[in-house]
């Protein structure tokens, strides 16, 4: 049989960016996609609208927001506009090798994949989205090929070969800057398309809030020895809803635990 205090140290975790939060599941009712969201007028700003849950309306918070963080649609929106810039510099690039070769001067942009500002980032990206993951994979060959095709258009104008080159530039962009400018809607379409935020619905004497997060990781007891009152800063987050920190009993990762009643009281009567 599982004691009381067991049952107590029982979490749903779940993540926002890189740090692990956890709520009482004890007030944890359930965990479902974002639907469709009612705006309120005057709300704060943190409070995306009301949602109505199988006729139960209630307010849905931007937990990211209310913590200081930026929330997932923000950071969604500026990998979206990053894509849209990326997207422009090769076509600026192109237009500059053309501009180098017909006034036979030096080409000043990079011809290395991997220096570009867009090389840099591919190179560096993570995620857990699988599909992007996956769609992403198809810019590695024209991104290598555009690049090359620089270092080939320099050692035909070092030739004084300037037809062949300008030829070259006219077939690249018909085709391999063609096919980039595909991949980068492709990939701005699928950003937008798997953008997927969790609603977690909590509950206090019968009145139901409902949190987006990122992604929900599991339920578990966390090391008993390990929770303690907060303390101290931890980042530059808004911690005056978490009144403990406690440690996964596998790994030791941090977990910053919320007090769900200090949520109700934030929230008030919106919806």
């Amino acid at each position: 049989m599982t004691s009381l205090a067991e049952s107590d140290n029982n979490w749903v975790l779940f993540r926002l960016k890189d740090q692990t939060f956890g709520l009482p599941v004890a007030q944890t009712q359930e965990m479902l996609v974002v639907p469709q969201i009612t705006p309120v007028p005057r709300a704060p700003e943190y409070v995306r609208g009301v949602i109505n849950l199988r006729g139960r309306v209630m307010p849905l918070v931007d937990l990211r927001q209310r913590l200081r963080m930026t929330s997932s649609l923000q950071d969604m929106d500026e990998l979206v506009k990053m894509l849209e810039l990326r997207e422009e510099d090769h076509r600026n690039w192109l237009t500059e090798l053309e501009a180098s070769v017909r006034e036979q001067r030096k080409f000043r942009l990079t011809t290395d994949p991997h220096a570009c500002a867009f090389g840099k980032w591919y190179d560096s990206f993570q995620t857990d989205n699988l599909r992007l993951a996956g769609m992403l994979l198809k810019f590695d060959a024209p991104h290598q090929r555009i690049h090359a095709v620089g270092k080939e258009v320099e050692a035909l104008t070092a030739r004084k070969d300037y037809d062949a080159a300008i030829a070259l530039i006219d077939r690249t962009r018909e085709t391999v800057l063609a096919r980039m400018v595909s991949l980068f809607q492709e990939a701005r379409e699928t950003i937008r398309k798997t953008h997927q935020e969790v609603a977690v619905v909590i509950d206090q004497g019968g009145r139901n809030l409902a949190l987006t997060v990122d992604a929900v990781d599991s339920v578990e007891a966390l090391d008993p020895g390990s929770l303690a009152e907060m303390s101290g800063n931890y980042g530059d987050l808004a911690l005056n809803l978490v009144d403990r920190v406690g440690r996964r009993r596998e790994g030791g990762a941090m977990v910053l635990l919320l007090d769900v009643s200090r949520l109700f009281q934030e929230v008030g009567e919106v919806g």
